[in-house]
């Protein structure tokens, strides 16, 4: 065989692997981009920094008026506790069942009221019962009816107990609401939670419609 075709085989060969081998890295290993999931923005208007409650700009007025008064209530040194478990409830309520506000059925209300032990399985509660039919809001064009607690009444506090996961029986408050919307979608209109501390605080652990 010549040595100009040896030559040109070889070339050709090269060339060939050279081919194979782009379309492999193409194919299999180059990892194509991440798609941006477009957010959208909630801004924080104000934060109780020593308990982690926070205020945002697309909160209601029923809520902004409650949150002002925890926020004037945990100011002072020695405050009504009776005052706060109400506040805390009533907040806890208002977030969660006021959904209009909310950007899809992942963004659930009320989750700094919860106890943080439970945060995750209620998260995962929530997005498959009260939220699973929340359509997406990124656009600002949704047209789903969807509830907004317009009033809301603490009718019963008592002490109560809760038995952990781990049968641990824990100290705590049984609280009993009302509430009313800016119209009937068929939510729930009463309920009842049990409070438990929470490190410095005390946290939503239960909750029941009545």
């Amino acid at each position: 065989m010549k040595k100009n075709t040896k030559i040109l085989i070889t070339l050709t060969v090269i060339l060939i692997l050279m081919i194979i081998g782009g379309v492999l890295y193409f194919c299999v290993f180059k990892k194509e981009k991440p798609v941006e999931v477009p957010q959208k923005e909630v801004i924080v208007t104000y934060t109780i920094d020593e308990y982690g409650y926070t205020l945002e700009d697309r909160d209601t007025e029923l809520f902004k008026e409650k949150f002002e008064e925890l926020k004037e209530l945990l100011q002072t040194t020695d405050f009504n506790e009776e005052t706060y478990r109400t506040l805390v409830s009533e907040l806890f309520i208002i977030d969660f069942f006021t959904i209009k506000n909310k950007i899809s059925r992942y963004d659930i209300g009320g989750l700094e009221y919860v106890y943080s032990g439970a945060l995750e399985s209620f998260k995962s509660v929530a997005e498959d019962t009260i939220y699973k039919t929340v359509e997406n809001n990124l656009d600002d064009t949704r047209k789903q009816d969807l509830p907004v607690v317009t009033s809301i009444e603490v009718t019963e506090m008592s002490e109560t107990t809760f038995t952990m996961p781990d049968d641990i029986e824990v100290n705590g408050y049984r609280v009993a609401l009302t509430w009313e919307y800016e119209e009937d979608l068929g939510y729930d209109t009463s309920g009842v939670l049990i409070l438990i501390p929470d490190g410095n605080k005390m946290s939503v652990v239960f909750y029941k419609a009545k």
